[in-house]
């Protein structure tokens, strides 16, 4: 008899998601209106699909340099240093497979096995599957509804340790939709040189920004900081979730070791991806910002669709497309909302608790379907709120 196989302790402890729990929860229901996934609904911008397949043509399907094609790091290098009014070059650039792969690489370039690393609760879920994996501690650093779940610099240095290395942030915020100002910004530089910890700043929502704002990277607070690693992917601002292309920008140092790990990870983004990324860079913006216009038509359309409902209330997303509504009102908690929804009325939408303790009592809801299945998701939640008296 053959000696019983077990797991690894990192799969075994892994930490399940309950994004993925509520999407296999979905698939035992028919006709379910969905505002659970956070992609875009658009199709790539044409010149961007065009500069793929002209690479194909061209025969540029072999391995790349583990970094990336010195052009399109180039070009990533140029756009931000416009800007950001910092002087970069392709030194400060590491091509990824997709923002998730540039997040494990900045991690894995500044953590140690039981360092510790500051992460807002409510944020991203898989952030934690990802500190797991290398053996460090996720800090919770809880956000207030009551301040409209705003990060500050007062929240990170109450929870620093010792053993903080690094920070984790996110702006426009998913689950949130909130953005980190600049005073705040500039306090969390001030606290990274002062404490030696480096801020990795999740921006993959940069272009996603609604009301004229403009967003404003920890990068571009101080040209001397170079406490900082960016992580970004074009799959939000381009329509490209399924090119799987992101980077991360920072300080040469930091950014120097990261091609020996893609060597071990995936090797290399392919080519032709790249060659897209240049075109998405480089060319017409117009695709961009009539995207981002059609997000703010219907962020103003959900907001005012929740508000409107007795029992709930929201605060207004600045960017991302991501909509966290607050059901306390309801009497009834996040899971007990989000799965009475979908069982009553086949909505679904992710309870906030899949983002952190702090969620508990919201719902988030992704805008980035087309409106009239947002309006479609409303009427089903005004009657699922109702049902409950």
């Amino acid at each position: 008899m053959s000696p019983e196989f077990s797991l690894s302790k990192l799969a075994s402890d892994y930490p399940a998601s309950a994004i993925r729990a509520m999407f296999e929860r979905v698939a035992a229901y028919e006709g379910v209106t969905k505002l659970t996934v956070g992609e875009p609904d658009f199709d790539t911008p044409e010149h961007i699909v065009e500069a793929a397949i002209a690479s194909l043509r061209a025969g540029e399907t072999r391995y790349s340099a583990n970094a990336g094609i010195p052009e399109f790091r180039e070009a990533i290098a140029r756009h931000y240093s416009a800007r950001w009014g910092r002087a970069l070059d392709d030194r400060n650039v590491m091509v990824a497979v997709g923002g998730m792969e540039a997040l494990l690489l900045a991690l894995s370039a500044v953590l140690d096995r039981g360092d510790d690393i500051l992460v807002p609760d409510p944020a991203y879920p898989n952030y934690h599957g990802q500190i797991h994996m290398l053996g460090a501690n996720a800090v919770q650093v809880p956000l207030s509804a009551a301040a409209g779940f705003r990060l500050t610099a007062a929240d990170v240095e109450a929870r620093l340790t010792p053993r903080t290395r690094a920070v984790l942030v996110n702006s426009p915020s998913n689950p949130l939709g909130v953005m980190i100002d600049e005073e705040e910004l500039r306090k969390l530089a001030k606290l990274a040189d002062e404490r030696n910890f480096v801020l990795i700043s999740d921006e993959v929502y940069d272009r996603i920004v609604y009301d004229g704002r403009q967003h404003l990277s920890v990068a571009a607070i101080d040209p001397n900081f170079e406490r900082f690693l960016i992580v970004n992917s074009l799959s939000k601002s381009y329509a490209m979730t399924g090119w799987r292309s992101g980077f991360v920008v920072g300080p040469a140092a930091l950014v120097e070791p990261m091609p020996r790990m893609q060597e071990g990870i995936t090797s290399c983004l392919p080519v032709f991806i790249q060659r897209a990324g240049i075109a998405a860079f480089e060319g017409p913006d117009e695709a961009t910002i009539r995207m981002v216009e059609a997000y703010e038509r219907r962020r103003n359309l959900v907001v005012a669709g929740i508000r409107g409902i007795s029992g709930l209330d929201c605060i207004t997303p600045e960017g991302a497309f991501y909509l966290f509504a607050d059901v306390r009102g309801t009497g009834q908690g996040s899971d007990e909302f989000a799965n009475g929804l979908l069982e009553r009325q086949r909505v679904a939408v992710i309870p906030g608790t899949a983002f952190g303790a702090s969620g508990e009592g919201f719902i988030r809801i992704s805008f980035a379907a087309n409106e009239a299945t947002i309006q479609q998701a409303l009427d089903g939640i005004g009657a699922y709120v109702a049902e409950l008296g």
